[in-house]
């Protein structure tokens, strides 16, 4: 998984059941260096448990392959999910 911009990117290797749900790059992913789900840690992606992110990854529509590659479904077409809450920002982000 990686993105951002050319002075403030990311390339985090192995994130897996990854399901972005915004143009900015935001996803709903799994997570394996920390298991403190339910607080913000991240900038837009909704971590979770590698467990959560595959049966969430699954659950949705369309069906996707399980082989690599760039899969782009724009709404209407694929499962619509709604995330609720409005955590707090995090303390580095300066934009709120």
């Amino acid at each position: 998984m990686e993105g951002g911009t050319p002075t403030n990117g990311y390339d985090l290797p192995g994130v897996g059941w990854v399901s972005y749900w915004h143009s900015n790059g935001a996803a709903i992913h799994s997570t394996y260096w920390h298991n403190d789900y339910g607080r913000p840690r991240s900038h837009g992606c909704l971590n979770c448990s590698p467990e959560a992110a595959k049966w969430l990854f699954r659950w949705t529509t369309p069906a996707v392959a399980y082989d690599p590659g760039n899969i782009e479904v724009t709404w209407p077409g694929g499962t619509r999910v709604g995330i609720e809450g409005n955590p707090q920002p995090l303390a580095s982000d300066s934009s709120s």
